[in-house]
């Protein structure tokens, strides 16, 4: 049943196409909120185009776009000097565009502000500030900090890297202590709930909802070709490269020696980007049997036609959306140490396959193509959990129980 609230959403990004993790935890929540409440959603655009507006509005969704760039430049690192966040967060706040959210809250009588992430925090708090009747939420996609620290390690460059530290303790510091800001904080993992309750903070009015996923209706009624793995991720992003570096390095390349017929897939990206992260020739892939896809029309179709996904994640904060969609395709998913502790619901060769090192990766993969029922067991636990736990239905459900919206 509609319900006559208002919620505004404040977003760092156009979210549709929702092509990818970050999208996806933007444009859903928002899209199933819109059947509950009556919802808006103010985000920068390199562009205002009359189709921004329309693409939403499909969705009961009104969009309050705003022409600024986000894009990193000279001048938002010189800004962040003078301020308390990051230039990466710095980037995000234009005063042009408070004063439009502002007005809109007024002439609309907004009274519940939701922002994506720390990046738009500072709209949230100056709203609240000015009206302080105003109830004001924080969804934390990713610990920030946790990512920037990730960084820092995997940085040689020593000057970029005292650089990184510099704006590794600027975020933890603001982004702690916009936890205390907010009327309610969402966390979207166990490990990223847990960091923020290592910390002390009072989080009371703080709680973990997971994210959902949402298959298209079409059937993924397909064959699978077997000893086929596949490993999805755009490589422009700092987590995914160091992801696969480590798997091809530490995990596949010993692996296929001893399985030859075994095939790793790749999406996402062009072939000189995959060539070039993984500092492999053409030739070289082909003998690793590594085969980039490239980008695929459907993902779910091409995830559904291999046997086994990877997410190898040594980088990274949040909740892989890949791995949740992974289980709702019922696939057996290999998982790291960092993706198996974001669900308290993972278990061991149930429903997901955890591996710490390549001997381990080896010996449960043997384990599986020895033992069809095993096989079975663990697609349909998968399957089950994706049902149960990752529901985009439950999420909303849950979201507004806690901010007191019947």
């Amino acid at each position: 049943m509609k319900t006559n609230n208002k919620i505004l959403f404040l977003m760092l990004q156009d979210a549709l196409p929702a092509t990818d993790g970050g999208k996806i935890g933007i444009f859903y929540p928002i899209k199933y909120f819109a059947k509950y409440c009556e919802v808006y959603m103010a985000l920068p655009v390199e562009k205002l185009t009359d189709e921004i507006l329309e693409k939403y509005a499909k969705y009961n969704i009104t969009a309050i776009p705003y022409q600024f760039s986000t894009k990193d430049s000279p001048y938002y690192y010189f800004k962040s000097l003078f301020s308390n966040m990051s230039f990466k967060m710095t980037k995000y706040y234009n005063q042009k565009f408070y004063d439009k959210i502002e007005k809109f809250v007024k002439d609309n009588s907004i009274e519940h502000v939701w922002a994506g992430g720390a990046h738009m925090a500072k709209y949230a708090i100056k709203l609240k500030k000015k009206y302080p009747h105003i109830k004001i939420y924080l969804r934390e996609h990713n610990i920030e900090y946790k990512i920037l620290k990730q960084y820092c390690e995997n940085m040689k460059n020593i000057i970029v890297k005292i650089f990184a530290y510099i704006e590794y303790f600027k975020t933890k510091k603001y982004e702690q202590n916009l936890w205390n800001k907010f009327d309610k904080v969402f966390f979207i993992s166990d490990t990223d709930y847990q960091e923020a309750k290592s910390h002390k903070f009072n989080l009371e009015n703080s709680t973990m909802i997971y994210d959902g996923m949402e298959l298209n209706q079409e059937e993924y009624i397909t064959c699978v070709e077997e000893n086929s793995f596949i490993s999805t991720g755009n490589l422009s992003s700092f987590q995914n490269k160091v992801n696969l570096q480590y798997f091809i390095g530490e995990i596949w390349k010993a692996f296929v020696k001893k399985y030859p017929e075994a095939k790793l897939y790749l999406t996402g990206n062009k072939d000189e980007t995959v060539y070039k992260v993984l500092k492999m020739t053409k030739k070289e892939c082909e003998q690793y049997n590594i085969i980039n896809l490239g980008f695929v029309d459907n993902i779910q179709k091409t995830i559904a036609q291999k046997q086994f996904v990877i997410s190898p994640t040594m980088a990274g904060a949040g909740i892989r959306l890949k791995v949740l969609e992974a289980c709702a395709l019922n696939k057996i998913v290999f998982v790291s140490r960092i993706d198996y502790d974001m669900c308290k619901h993972f278990k061991d060769m149930d429903n997901i396959v955890l591996f710490e090192n390549e001997l381990d990766f080896t010996n449960k993969y043997e384990k599986l193509i020895n033992d069809k029922n095993l096989q079975s067991r663990i697609q349909q636990n998968a399957g089950k959990i994706a049902e149960q736990v990752f529901s985009w239905e439950s999420y909303v459900q849950k979201a507004m129980e806690y901010m007191g919206i019947k």
